[in-house]
């Protein structure tokens, strides 16, 4: 049921709505325009303009949470939890927001769906939150399989291997992030052809996360596309502890 009050029609002007959404389609669609048009990738050559994307990206996720929420219960907001306090509840401005677009298998706050949520819970505690999860199972499934996924939170990095063992790297720890063009003179080795051709996809880069102390922490080559691994690379390298000083 819509809500008619100052905050949510606030909300929906953040999202570029003339007037309060009719239906929870209708806020998902306007925030889907708004992070297009808004995500600070978009603007990597021109460090203020990134730096006013990044604002509005937090701005524009903020409000879709709240106006989502607000929607199914006009009366009384709800209490805020590890899946949607990331920026307006605890005021961290530290928490930079990702944005996937259509990828599969790719969720970002506040839209998680179910069981990442119940992978979220066992993870994110106190003061953090969570900001994304990929899935890794390299299914390629639009719902995402989760038995192996990297999920970024406010505070660090866990993910779930072939294993089944969790990692964790906390950003204060974050070292080096190579994107590693994988072709040698525009040609693959025999083993990456292999793999390539198992999975059936084709991928350019390898992404590599790596401790501070130069130890390798996790790389993701076929278990999702380069895109991805783009969008991982430009938010680590902001999460990196001398990108703070």
């Amino acid at each position: 049921m819509p809500c008619t009050c100052a905050r949510c029609l606030e909300h929906a002007r953040t999202l570029g709505l003339a007037q309060r959404p009719t239906s929870r389609a209708a806020i998902r669609k306007a925030f889907k325009a708004a992070a297009k048009r808004w995500h600070p990738d978009r603007f990597e050559n021109d460090v203020e303009k990134r730096r006013e994307a990044e604002e509005r990206f937090k701005e524009i996720q903020s409000a879709y949470r709240e106006l989502s929420e607000h929607h199914e219960n006009p009366v009384e907001w709800l209490v805020e939890d590890a899946f949607g306090e990331t920026f307006a509840s605890t005021g961290n401005t530290d928490a930079l927001p990702i944005f996937f677009g259509d990828a599969p298998g790719c969720f970002a706050a506040p839209d998680f769906p179910r069981h990442a949520q119940r992978i979220i819970a066992n993870h994110v505690r106190d003061l953090d939150s969570a900001l994304a999860i990929i899935d890794l199972s390299g299914h390629g499934s639009p719902a995402g399989d989760l038995s192996q996924y990297i999920l970024f939170t406010t505070q660090g990095i866990f993910v779930r291997d072939a294993l089944h063992m969790v990692l964790l790297l906390w950003y204060e720890d974050l070292g080096e992030v190579r994107l590693i063009d994988r072709r040698k003179n525009g040609k693959l080795g025999w083993w990456e052809r292999m793999i390539e051709k198992l999975s059936g996809t084709e991928q350019k880069y390898t992404l590599q996360i790596h401790r501070r102390n130069g130890s390798p922490f996790y790389s993701i080559g076929n278990e999702t596309d380069d895109r991805v691994k783009k969008v991982i690379y430009n938010f680590l390298q902001q999460k990196r502890p001398h990108a703070h000083p």
